[in-house]
């Protein structure tokens, strides 16, 4: 692949999520000669980034955050960052930084930008119209400009953007999420150890199916108490509006059948000791975790959620459930509980097709690619 003296900036709400979810992405960029930065939030990470040849500038996003004065002083500090790095592509990630940095993109330079949605969320992903919706929908004007361009994990959020921004169709790329480190997330063997592990591994919200999980663990509270237990991982995300209360969890949980363990890094450890990962979500863009739970060679039960659904395929590398159906939920995981051959066969599925499909290599390439295709067009 031809090298490339760019300068390319990733803007993302925080350091740790460009650790875990763009570094392998950068450093391959770099590897191809791009000159590569990132505005972030600093929550310890800085040091690390910078030492690996990426220059950081920190900007303390408040995510969650509603005020308007607050986003218009988001607003200018990245406009005056923009005009100050000058890249020649600028990757954004996620709804608020898509449309902030938008906004402050406007009337400079000519930096190309690419947009990462990497999920609807909470204000987009329901039926009713939300404030964040009509934004979007006023701004259309500036996402239609020639240097905007967008880029999705499945085809509907990208038909979703598509009618709400009356995008045109060279405006719309697609890459099913960032690539998996097979040598690290590697094929693992079911624990032996009792009690069998059912988990779900995700921020504390309603929206990842946490009320979903609970009530299906208490269907089987009287088939599988003491023999099974159930364990919620992650941490509470009080910036997300469908976000559980530390309270709300304790008085739902009991620390024997059905336990919440809170935030935990490495996550490795805890994919290789569960014996059924579950993700029954409301929405998502392409579920990182079930890739990672997928490499490791874990049996899954996920909704039926767009996300979802564009990786795995039914009784091939996993089980998909309606959205919402605890009922159906509750089967699925009993299945899975008593039948170890299927999980054993699920599992083996689910790792080849992250090997054949989603390494680092595989969707690195691909996020380099696209980028000289932007680059060459600007």
């Amino acid at each position: 692949m031809k090298k490339s003296n760019s300068h390319l900036l990733f803007v993302v709400n925080a350091d740790y999520f460009f650790v875990s979810h763009r570094l392998s992405m950068a450093l391959a960029c770099i590897e191809q000669g791009f000159r590569v930065s990132l505005i972030t939030k600093n929550t310890g990470q800085r040091s690390y980034i910078e030492s690996l040849g990426i220059d950081f500038y920190d900007l303390q996003l408040d995510r969650g955050s509603k005020s308007p004065l607050q986003n218009l002083k988001e607003l200018w500090l990245l406009r005056k960052l923009y005009h100050q790095i000058n890249p020649d592509l600028i990757h954004h990630v996620g709804i608020k930084l898509i449309l902030l940095g938008s906004i402050a993109r406007l009337g400079l330079g000519n930096s190309i930008v690419l947009n990462a949605v990497a999920g609807l969320g909470s204000a987009l992903s329901q039926n009713k119209e939300s404030i964040l919706k009509r934004i979007f929908f006023l701004m259309g004007f500036m996402f239609r400009k020639s240097y905007q361009h967008f880029l999705f994990q499945n085809e509907q959020n990208a038909q979703f953007f598509q009618q709400l921004l009356h995008l045109k169709s060279l405006q719309i790329n697609f890459i099913k999420g960032t690539g998996i480190d097979t040598n690290y997330f590697v094929y693992t063997s079911e624990s032996v150890q009792t009690p069998l592990k059912v988990c779900l591994i995700a921020r504390m919200l309603k929206d990842k199916g946490v009320w979903d999980f609970i009530k299906a663990a208490e269907l089987l509270r009287s088939k599988w108490e003491g023999k099974v237990t159930f364990e919620l991982i992650g941490p509470i995300d009080n910036a997300n509006p469908s976000a559980l209360t530390q309270q709300e969890l304790e008085a739902n949980v009991d620390n024997f059948y059905i336990m919440w363990k809170g935030a935990q890094s490495p996550i490795l450890p805890f994919l290789q000791t569960a014996h059924i990962i579950v993700l029954p979500s409301y929405h998502e863009g392409f579920p990182r975790i079930l890739l990672e739970a997928s490499a490791v060679g874990r049996a899954i039960v996920a909704s039926d959620c767009d996300g979802c659904k564009a990786l795995i395929e039914h009784q091939k590398n996993g089980l998909i459930v309606p959205i919402g159906h605890i009922e159906a939920l509750a089967q699925q995981i009993d299945y899975l509980i008593e039948k170890p051959k299927v999980r054993y066969l699920l599992g083996y599925n689910a790792r080849q097709v992250v090997v054949d499909n989603y390494t680092e290599q595989h969707l690195n390439q691909a996020f380099i690619a696209l980028y000289h295709r932007l680059l060459c067009g600007k």
